[in-house]
C-alpha cells in the first residue's frame, strides 16, 4: 500500500505554474528557470501549458532549501543529482551502459542527457524513479554515500534510501 508520500495522486499534473509559484513563494520565471536548468520537468498539455503535481511542490521546496539553507547553487544541485546511478536502478546491462551517454556523465543527471534509450516515451523522465527520487532526496543521497565511503556503492545507497522513503522501482508508471 502506498503511503501519502508516494500515492499516485501526488504525481497527477493538476497545478498551473502560477499556483505553484504561489505555493512556493517563487515567481513563474524562477520556476521556468528551474525547468531550463533541468531541475524540474513539468507535464505539458497538448497546447503546451505547464502543469505540475503535488510532488513537484515538494521538489521545488527541496530545491529552495538546498539553495537557501545549504548554500548550493543550481550547478551544485545538478552535480549531486548526477551521482545517481540510473544504470543500476534500471538494471542496465553492460552493453547498454557502454553506449549510454548518461553512464559516463558526472555533471548532469540522466534526465538532462539527450538520446537515452530509457527515455523514448516523451515525458518518460518525469515518471522515472531516478528523476522522482533523485529530485526529492538529493541531500540524503550525498550524506549516505559519504557515510559508506565507497562511491562504487552508490546504487546500494540509493536502493536503501528508496526503501526508507517508501519508493520502489515497481512504482514507476
Amino acid at each position: 500500500m502506498a503511503d501519502a508520500a508516494t500515492s499516485p495522486e501526488l504525481d497527477d499534473p493538476v497545478i498551473a505554474i502560477g499556483v505553484l509559484a504561489q505555493k512556493t513563494g517563487l515567481s513563474p520565471s524562477a520556476l521556468r528557470r528551474y525547468e531550463t536548468e533541468g531541475l524540474l520537468i513539468p507535464h505539458r498539455t497538448g497546447s503546451g501549458q505547464r502543469l505540475f503535481s503535488h510532488e513537484d511542490v515538494r521538489r521545488v521546496r527541496n530545491i529552495q532549501r538546498l539553495i537557501q539553507e545549504l548554500g548550493l547553487n543550481v550547478e551544485g544541485i545538478r552535480r549531486m543529482q548526477a551521482l545517481l546511478p540510473c544504470w543500476e536502478l534500471h538494471r542496465c546491462t553492460a552493453e547498454t551502459r557502454s553506449r549510454c551517454p548518461a553512464y559516463g556523465a558526472n555533471a548532469r543527471p540522466c534526465w538532462m542527457t539527450p538520446g537515452l534509450d530509457c527515455a523514448q516515451g516523451g515525458q518518460a523522465c518525469r515518471q522515472c524513479v531516478v528523476y522522482r527520487f533523485g529530485s526529492l532526496c538529493t541531500e540524503d543521497i550525498k550524506r549516505l554515500i559519504k557515510q559508506r565511503g565507497d562511491p562504487r556503492e552508490t546504487g546500494a545507497v540509493v536502493e536503501d534510501l528508496m526503501k526508507l522513503k517508501g519508493l520502489s522501482q515497481q512504482e514507476e508508471r
